[in-house]
Formats: C-alpha cells, structure tokens, sequence
C-alpha cells in the first residue's frame, strides 16, 4: 500500500484542500439543468488531475474556477427541471471528497496499525 505521505496532492495547501472539499460538496447537493452539469465536471476532472500531479498552481485554479460554478454560488431561481449531478459526475466527486479528506486520517490510521503490530 502507498503511505499517504508518497501520495500526489499531499504537498498542497490544508486550507486549499479543504476549500476544495467544501466546493465538491456544494456541487454533489447542487441542481442544475441538464446541459449545465458539462461545465463543473470538467473543472472537477481539472481538480482531479492537478491533484494528482502534485501541481499546487493548477489546483489553486481548478479551486477558483470550481468556485465560479459552484451551483451554491448564486441564488437561482428553482426550476423542477434542474437535475442532480449525472451519476458519472456524483462517483467522481465523492472519490475525490474522500481523497481529498484523507490526508490526516490515512497517516494516522498507518500509525495505529504500526503501533498494535
């Protein structure tokens, strides 16, 4: 198993990860009309990978832009045709809340396995 401290996103900034996880949450509880769902699973996707790189700079964006089109952002009139996030959309967020959640829990949960052993 990879030790969370050799994991990607484990040199970017708390309170960015943090920011970040808040973000994904507002946009796996958000409504939108169908069509509009394309613009924040990319930015989700760009999220995705600068973690995955480890990229500090293109995370700082990908956070800012998530920000921008984050479905809480503005107050919208309820329309009964807004959907959920598509399903596709839902499982990636909630992988990526997970990762982005785990950074103190994984290294502290290695560290208690040690411990008993």
């Amino acid at each position: 198993m990879q030790s969370r401290a050799d994991s990607p996103g484990t040199n970017l900034d708390a309170v960015l990860l943090a920011r970040a996880g808040q973000l994904l949450q507002d946009i796996s509880e958000g409504r939108l009309p169908q069509a509009a769902w394309s613009r924040p699973a990319a930015a989700v996707e760009a999220l995705a990978a600068a973690y995955d790189a480890g990229d500090a700079l293109a995370f700082q964006v990908a956070v800012a832009r998530l920000e921008v089109l984050s479905p809480n952002r503005v107050d919208r009139i309820a329309d009964p045709a807004d959907v959920p996030p598509p399903e596709p959309l839902q499982e990636r967020v909630t992988a990526l809340v997970h990762l982005i959640a785990e950074p103190d829990k994984s290294t502290t949960g290695e560290a208690d396995d040690t411990d008993r052993a």
